[in-house]
């Protein structure tokens, strides 16, 4: 949160496609990421990165969407989970902003195509899929 109090949204993008997440659900930013695969680990799991003294799970963000992509970009966005902190990779960011700003619009969770995108919005004129990792 801003210190206003407003709700700021992480904008970035991956395999061409912009997303956006609200920023209490971010832990940093990595530079550089060297992803290390992981026999026989499930489709979405990219793999995982050293962090901070421990390991970070690395999920390819396109698989869990199921919008197909490829995987890997010079960026890591580390999420918040509710059990623990996981990796995405991002191609590059584009911005924070505050959620007033942005013409955002919420589906409600029982209307949702894919659990993971709670609505749509625009940001400069680039459309992004708002996610939504709650639940993760």
């Amino acid at each position: 949160m801003s210190g206003n109090g407003a709700e700021q949204i992480l904008i970035f993008e991956k395999g061409g496609k912009a997303f956006g997440l609200e920023l209490d659900r971010v832990d940093g930013i990595i530079e550089n990421i060297n992803i290390t695969p992981v026999p026989m680990a499930p489709d979405v799991a990219e793999g995982i990165v050293f962090h901070r003294d421990g390991v970070l799970p690395v999920i390819n963000l396109l698989k869990l969407l199921n919008i197909g992509g490829e995987g890997g970009g010079g960026l890591l966005v580390v999420v918040r989970g509710v059990s623990e902190d996981f990796g995405i990779p991002s191609d590059r960011m584009y911005g924070i902003t505050e959620a007033d700003l942005l013409d955002l619009n919420y589906t409600p969770l029982e209307e949702r195509e894919n659990p993971y995108i709670q609505g749509i919005g625009n940001f400069k004129g680039n459309d992004f899929s708002l996610l939504d990792f709650k639940n993760i």
